[in-house]
């Protein structure tokens, strides 16, 4: 048996998006392009800023390291026939005798940190801060430089940072204290 009139019947469907659609996709997928890229320019400007603090911790650290290392072995000596103490932390130079490389005065001129060594009437000047910092303060808490006071020599570093280059400054602070010995007397 067949069926008579059999007609597909099929219903006139319009395949696509209307204009309205399409306009409003685009202004949630703008709206969603603008958020995305304005938080990948704050972690590229956070990303900036993290490696310029690292740059000026790295150089600090190491200048710190380095005179920390020189003032331990050293003795303090009388500057202009008096002792160094400065307890108000207001001293902008240190001056060492070192048992092997000499007399050493650190000191700060135009925000560079200078190494100054005197051995045998000559004088070598060193810049020990990198070119992409400059010290902003360099200040010396001397303590116990007195050889007659009976105290053991202390060094407070009080140092300032900040960055050359880039967009934003960035200043730290770093301070440490050395206890200076004679290790002459020690042997």
């Amino acid at each position: 048996m067949k069926p008579k009139n059999l007609k597909l019947k099929t219903k006139n469907y319009q395949n696509g998006f209307t204009i309205i659609e399409v306009l409003v996709s685009a202004f949630v997928f703008s709206i969603i392009a603008l958020a995305v890229s304005g938080l990948f320019v704050q972690v590229l400007a956070l990303e900036r800023r993290v490696f310029t603090f690292q740059k000026i911790q790295e150089n600090g650290l190491f200048i710190m390291e380095l005179m920390s290392r020189e003032i331990r072995v050293s003795q303090i000596p009388l500057f202009n026939g008096a002792n160094q103490d400065s307890l108000d932390c207001t001293a902008v130079l240190l001056m060492i005798d070192h048992p092997v490389n000499g007399r050493i005065i650190y000191t700060l001129n135009n925000n560079v940190l200078q190494r100054i060594s005197i051995e045998n009437d000559t004088t070598i000047t060193t810049d020990l801060s990198s070119s992409v910092v400059a010290f902003s303060r360099l200040n010396f808490c001397i303590m116990g430089s007195n050889p007659t006071d009976g105290q053991q020599a202390r060094v407070t570093i009080l140092a300032s940072i900040q960055n050359k280059t880039g967009q934003e400054i960035l200043t730290t602070s770093l301070e440490t204290t050395v206890s200076s010995r004679d290790v002459q007397t020690e042997f």
